[in-house]
């Protein structure tokens, strides 16, 4: 027998979203000014240019999780289908 109305979530998954999220608005920011302080000591194809690209490229694999994450978690506790 399925349930029709709300189903319960796990807090595990919302909290790792956040935290997911929360990690994305400190690296990306920190991205961008490794990437300007780079491109003004060297400009591109120096290691801190790809030190700051890797902080970038960290910061949107974060953003991508941690709205996939949340996206879930509601879509378990209000019960819709995808």
């Amino acid at each position: 027998m399925k349930r029709s109305g709300p189903q319960r979530g796990s807090p595990a998954r919302y909290i790792a979203g956040m935290v997911c999220l929360i990690g994305a608005m400190v690296t990306i920011p920190a991205g961008f000014v490794l990437m300007v302080r780079a491109l003004e000591g060297g400009g591109y194809g120096t290691p801190a240019n790809t030190i700051a690209m890797t902080w970038i490229a960290a910061g949107g694999g974060l953003l991508g999780l941690g709205v996939a994450l949340v996206i879930w978690e509601i879509s378990v506790r209000h019960n819709i289908r995808h």
